[in-house]
């Protein structure tokens, strides 16, 4: 889980610039984080379109935020998924065998341990796990936790890490909010 925390010189400024209505605090804080919040989603959502050939569609549905309220002051988003089928990425099934492009940079033959080649069933990239017809495996790719993952450390996606990026954002929103009220 990623968390930030506002600055005492950040405290000292809302403070110092709200002389007499210093009640609108915990308001400005609350905005300025559920601004930060979503500009934060949206970016490593960026990043990682860039990197992965995900589809859109399955991706943004799969990160939700929770919203900071006046009483906490914090928050959240989460991403919680199991692994994505392969079929949700750029994918090629011809008869020689089928081919996946997940991370940009060209499609790779999907080709098992023992030289099985993948075959598409039922929607599905399928590979048996032996020369026997049964049993079948669908296979799957990297979860969005971990494509959000990498992209936040700046592995994919990204020219460096997100975590400063998402830190001047949350700096920029408390000053907008601020001014908002003066």
């Amino acid at each position: 889980m990623i968390t930030y925390e506002v600055d005492k010189a950040d405290i000292r400024y809302v403070l110092k610039k709200l002389k007499g209505i210093e009640t609108k605090a915990p308001r400005v804080f609350k905005n300025a984080v559920n601004h930060t919040a979503k500009a934060a989603r949206k970016k490593m959502a960026a990043g990682a379109q860039e990197s992965y050939t995900v589809k859109s569609g399955g991706f943004n549905s799969r990160m939700k935020i929770q919203n900071a309220t006046v009483g906490n002051l914090s928050a959240v988003i989460r991403s919680q998924d199991r692994t994505l089928t392969i079929t949700r990425f750029h994918t090629t099934v011809p008869k020689s065998g089928g081919r996946a492009d997940i991370v940009k940079d060209g499609l790779k033959q999907l080709v098992g341990s023992k030289n099985i080649r993948a075959f598409k069933r039922k929607g599905l990239i399928m590979q048996r796990k032996t020369k026997a017809r049964y049993p079948l495996k669908a296979l799957r790719s990297v979860s969005v936790p971990k494509m959000l993952e990498k992209v936040y450390e700046g592995e994919r996606g990204m020219e460096g890490a997100l975590a400063p990026v998402i830190k001047r954002t949350l700096h920029d929103e408390i000053a907008a909010e601020v001014a908002k009220l003066i």
